[in-house]
């Protein structure tokens, strides 16, 4: 058996009067892929930040390689051996690539600090991981993706033998996580111990050891990947049974008339040339890979990127979207892939948040009418079975799920016409992703017209009727969603249905990478 690299034993982590860790074990051994599971306010990211010494354990003993660790501090568990990648990144934006991977651990020359090493460093990281990503790039200019792996590559720079990464594939596309478990892979045979955090099962069977699975801050069961078939580990996660995203219903959608018309669209960068329709009653997802051009559209759709040619119709009228408010009057609502950021004001109430769009319906003389504001909130926080133990909480004491809705819920109380939903579910556990899903087929079918992205194809093909194909910046297919599904399939499962057209869907986005680089060479 591999020598232990870290035990925990009895963490217990109290906040106030509220227990998030309660006597909870861990044990990870050398060379082994640890996935730690569980749903939103599980306890996973406070057990992780107790080991990095972010938080200080109420109760409870660490050891890593068999040395106690008795300092409970960031630097004290980076010199055992310890790095972590947050899953709320900790880059600074202003700062390059190269500065922010090797950020307090300068290369240094003549007593100077060197960006040159820094960068011909950083570059050598990304080239192991096969990913192009300039070290000189201001890190506020990259998308999410980029970033994601830049924090990445952040963690692995440190040399470490214990490596935690906290769903480091939330904002990657297929290809990325394919390399990077490649090099996790690599990792391992140098007996490099790595705590894997994600809520995608599907990537959890594929690169994990063994799994720990919390609920409520407290262990459920730690057990080999063989012996947690999918449908038990989302029993032992959700506390019942569920099929994940199988439980969705997809009920035929009704289409009405056309909400939201692209002519021939382009933005400065991306997207190029774009024309789509979307109905009402309608899901419309875009798939593609990191750079596709898929957020572009969406912040262009949006108004916070500007429109270099072309045209917008919403209801069959053209609307010239120069700013965010040109957007919300025409009735556009921007669900931001960058939740916390984005999409809420973490230290605000539910109320604030979930009124944020329509305080001008709501006010008057410029005072708000709380008993309004009140109503309003409530009306959401049941419509969308919002768990909150009040209205008055702050949002950020909320899971992921939860704040999710408080974000959809807010715009749906401006009552917009067109929905665009940026990976609406990243980060979020597979109970509440389901939840996420169904509230979406649920807002179609209640005549709202919905474009979607995502980089899960689980999730696009169970909640979108057509699934349009970007590379590049442009439209390669479109694609409806029966299309993509085998006829003589009818009478087998749900999830064997997916995977079938999960894995035409590939196809397909493999087929518009081609056809990019067949246009990239004719233009050489």
């Amino acid at each position: 058996m591999a020598p232990v690299a870290v035990r925990m034993k009895g963490i217990s982590k109290h906040f106030g009067g509220v227990k998030a860790l309660d006597n909870v074990d861990l044990e990870v051994l050398a060379g082994e892929v640890h996935a730690l599971l569980g749903g939103n306010g599980a306890g996973k990211s406070t057990i992780l930040k107790v080991l990095n010494g972010v938080h200080v354990p109420s109760a409870g003993t660490i050891e890593v390689a068999g040395v106690p660790l008795t300092t409970h501090s960031p630097a004290a568990s980076r010199a055992a051996g310890i790095a972590m990648n947050y899953q709320e990144m900790s880059l600074i934006p202003t700062l390059t690539v190269a500065q922010n991977v090797f950020l307090t651990r300068e290369a240094k020359s003549g007593g100077l600090i060197d960006d040159t090493e820094a960068e011909r460093r950083a570059a050598e990281l990304f080239a192991m991981l096969e990913v192009e990503i300039d070290p000189r790039a201001i890190v506020g200019d990259l998308g999410a993706g980029q970033k994601q792996l830049t924090e990445i590559v952040k963690a692995i720079s440190q040399d470490a033998r214990v490596l935690v990464l906290d769903e480091p594939s939330t904002a990657l596309a297929v290809s990325d996580v394919d390399r990077l478990f490649t090099f996790l892979r690599k990792l391992k045979t140098q007996g490099v111990a790595i705590i894997y955090v994600s809520h995608r099962m599907d990537e959890i069977a594929r690169i994990a050891d063994r799994a720990t699975i919390l609920r409520d801050g407290q262990n459920v069961t730690t057990a080999d990947i063989a012996d947690l078939p999918v449908d038990v580990m989302i029993e032992h996660i959700v506390g019942k049974r569920s099929l994940g995203l199988a439980d969705v219903a997809r009920n035929v959608a009704v289409q009405g008339d056309v909400a939201l018309e692209l002519r021939n669209v382009s933005g400065r960068n991306k997207p190029k040339d774009i024309s789509l329709k979307v109905h009402k009653g309608e899901v419309v997802g875009l798939a593609g890979l990191l750079g596709s051009g898929r957020t572009s559209l969406a912040k262009l759709i949006a108004g916070i990127e500007p429109i270099t040619a072309g045209e917008i119709r919403i209801n069959d009228r053209p609307v010239h979207i120069r700013r965010p408010s040109d957007a919300i009057a025409a009735g556009v609502a921007l669900v931001p892939e960058a939740r916390a950021t984005q999409g809420i004001i973490p230290s605000q109430s539910v109320a604030d948040n979930a009124t944020l769009a329509v305080l001008d319906k709501l006010s008057k003389f410029g005072f708000v009418d709380a008993a309004k504001m009140r109503a309003t909130t409530d009306a959401q926080i049941e419509r969308l079975s919002i768990k909150t133990a009040s209205r008055d909480h702050a949002v950020s004491t909320l899971s992921g799920g939860n704040q999710q809705k408080v974000v959809i819920g807010k715009w749906l109380a401006s009552d917009p016409d067109v929905f665009v939903l940026d990976e609406p579910t990243a980060g979020i556990d597979i109970g509440s992703k389901s939840e996420i899903i169904q509230m979406v087929r649920d807002l179609a079918a209640s005549g709202k017209a919905i474009l979607m992205i995502s980089s899960e194809l689980s999730e696009l093909l169970t909640a979108c009727d057509r699934i349009i194909v970007m590379a590049e910046g442009r439209s390669h297919a479109d694609i409806p969603h029966a299309n993509l599904e085998d006829p003589a399939d009818v009478n087998t499962n749900a999830a064997h249905r997916v995977q079938v057209a999960e894995q035409r869907l590939q196809i397909a986005i493999q087929n518009a990478l081609k056809s990019e680089q067949e246009i990239s060479n004719d233009l050489h």
